[in-house]
């Protein structure tokens, strides 16, 4: 049985992630939907430069609410600033759920800090589906993409 859940685990984490979508910012990213408690929620990377948070959009829509934001060092801003992207799922939706205290990184030199979420998705009411989110974000190239 337990070689029976390892195959399970091994198979499970050979299967490609579920796919995501990054767009411009939008509501989704008012400072006031930043998930409380803060601390928790937010993430700096690269000397603070590149911030994550989670935002809730205070359950609505109900389906899927909670959206990953990115600020990443505008290349075109002279003076220092910082362009918005956000993570969700198609059509500009976000999801049910994030699990933020789950989220992992690996950098690459060649390619940027690859970030994971685990989250959930609205199905139909009755369902929901988990995944694992992946943005690269590039700073030198000034990108965040979906993988």
């Amino acid at each position: 049985m337990r070689s029976l859940y390892a195959a399970a685990a091994f198979i499970a984490a050979t299967l490609p992630a579920a796919a995501v979508q990054v767009r411009e910012c939008d509501y989704a990213a008012d400072i006031r939907a930043i998930a409380e408690p803060w601390e928790k929620n937010t993430r700096s990377f690269y000397d603070g430069m590149v911030r994550l948070a989670v935002t809730d959009t205070g359950g609505e829509p109900v389906c899927c609410s909670m959206h990953l934001v990115v600020l990443v060092p505008d290349k075109e801003d002279h003076l220092g600033g910082r362009f918005c992207r956000i993570v969700g799922d198609k059509d500009g939706m976000g999801f049910l759920g994030i699990d933020f205290q789950r989220l992992r990184t690996r950098y690459d030199a060649g390619r940027g800090l690859l970030i994971e979420f685990p989250y959930q998705l609205y199905i139909d009411g009755l369902k929901s589906r988990n995944g694992v989110g992946r943005v690269r974000v590039n700073i030198d190239k000034g990108t965040v993409t979906a993988e």
